[in-house]
């Protein structure tokens, strides 16, 4: 247990069991603040229960006797109540959800830099930390929420409730969140959904910046001053403080220049920004929500992308299912799709046939949710009225071949029946051991592709004494 002697200064107590790590921060913050060091749930509970008023807590997750969310809900019953940033090298959803649901002001992936550190730590001495919320299970159920929120997105797939119940968890807070998921899928949709159901007043504002040119994306999204180069004839106000107190929705982020990735972070580090051609500094208080088609974690590894911004981006991930990882949803999309190209295009299709269904639900669908939106509305403009049949399918659609018996995705139980126990374990095996050799034996990736916490897959492999080429990969 050290302290600083100068008792002018606010108190900051680092919990922290590595004692490299625990030191550089004591040192790099003891000039400025009054720093109090524990390696302890215990240690911890005992500083902050001494006579020295806490103002904020850096705070490990996984310490020697427990969990740092139970310094952080003893912390909470404190008055007045010290800031709370969390830092942790585990990046899995559920300690993210965790640290913002019991009032953590942000949520630091190791290794971060200074500068994300100093952001934080003066957010959480100066505003303190973000109310508690309430420990019992949301009243809104996942579909009510999903219904209220997100009344477009149709289905009722267990991946897809999944991604609502996590927008429902964190959707009052201000944490960053990725979505990621192939092109067609709706991404913007859940965006949406994530911003009208959160606290914040003002309106999202949305950047694909895909579809800006290079050379323009910097002014779009930061704005100019009057004179910053030729033809800019007036001041404007950028994409970020058009969306100062409400959201950011930043599409197609993998696209994003390297040359403007380094200043998109340093916004959302330092909440500011500094419009082209300007010297001053503004103050922006965003949230961002970040989208995706690509793999971001490839791409730093590659050098295409920012590491460090990835992980401000990701702090909370969400993955969107694709269209044929949710089959049977696809009956209820076709329903709806033809009900409202009835209403947009004055049409009076009255049913689709079965066999149409049934080619529509087993093609595999590359645009996913859009492409099957633009088949339907081809279909019930080129019919009119009535039914739609066989014949009024697209080509490629019309010509799919018959459903095959080994379809994994809808297997055929054999006439002699078979053994369940055992076909679903060799189907187990069978994906896993492809994900571990699609990527070299890499468990966090390969736990990625399976939609697995790394863990439950080094469970399942130590289960079947399955150990690798190299027991340290991963």
């Amino acid at each position: 247990m050290e302290a600083t002697p100068r008792l002018s200064k606010k108190a900051l107590l680092i919990v922290e069991d590595d004692l490299s790590f625990r030191n550089s921060l004591r040192r790099h913050f003891r000039r400025s603040r009054l720093v109090f060091t524990a390696s302890s749930c215990n240690e911890a509970k005992q500083i902050l229960n001494g006579p020295q008023r806490i103002d904020a807590l850096l705070l490990d997750l996984h310490l020697p006797d427990g969990q740092g969310f139970e310094v952080a809900e003893y912390a909470a019953k404190l008055r007045p109540r010290p800031g709370i940033v969390v830092m942790t090298a585990d990046r899995t959803l559920d300690n993210a959800v965790a640290a913002v649901r019991n009032g953590a002001s942000d949520f630091l992936l190791k290794p971060f830099d200074t500068t994300a550190l100093e952001t934080a730590l003066r957010k959480a001495e100066t505003h303190g930390s973000l109310p508690a919320m309430r420990a019992e299970p949301d009243v809104m159920s996942v579909e009510e929420w999903r219904d209220r929120y997100a009344p477009k997105v149709i289905g009722n797939h267990p991946r897809l409730l999944e991604v609502f119940s996590v927008l429902q968890r964190v959707a009052d807070t201000d944490v960053s969140v990725l979505i990621t998921g192939e092109s067609g899928t709706g991404k913007e949709l859940f965006a949406q959904a994530l911003h009208s159901a959160g606290k914040r007043q003002m309106p999202m504002v949305t950047v694909n910046c895909a579809a800006i040119p290079e050379n323009l994306l910097e002014s779009q999204l930061f704005g100019h001053v009057k004179g910053a180069f030729t033809g800019a004839e007036n001041d404007q106000v950028g994409r970020f403080m058009a969306a100062d107190g409400g959201t950011l929705f930043l599409d197609e982020i993998g696209e994003l220049p390297l040359s403007l990735q380094a200043k998109i972070l340093r916004a959302l580090q330092e909440k500011s920004i500094t419009p082209v051609g300007s010297t001053m500094a503004r103050k922006v208080d965003v949230r961002v929500i970040a989208a995706t088609n690509r793999d971001l974690e490839a791409m730093s590894a590659a050098g295409t992308f920012r590491l460090d911004l990835y992980y401000r981006l990701n702090v909370i991930p969400v993955s969107l299912p694709s269209l044929r990882e949710r089959r049977e949803d696809i009956p209820l999309l076709v329903d709806h799709f033809v009900t409202r190209a009835n209403q947009r295009r004055q049409r009076s299709i009255v049913e689709v046939d079965a066999a149409v269904m049934e080619r529509l639900r087993r093609h595999d669908w590359p645009g996913n949710v859009r492409q099957l939106e633009n088949a339907i509305e081809r279909m019930v403009i080129l019919r009119s009225e009535g039914r739609v049949v066989l014949a009024d399918l697209p080509a490629d659609l019309r010509e799919a071949g018959p459903r095959r018996e080994d379809d994994p995705l809808d297997p055929v139980l054999p006439s002699d029946g078979l053994d369940l126990t055992a076909t679903l374990d060799h189907i187990e095996n069978s994906l896993v051991m492809q994900a571990l050799e699609r990527t070299g034996w890499n468990k966090n990736r390969a736990a990625k592709l399976l939609r697995l916490n790394r863990t439950t897959l080094v469970e399942r492999l130590k289960k079947r004494g399955i150990t690798g080429p190299d027991k340290g990969k991963g």
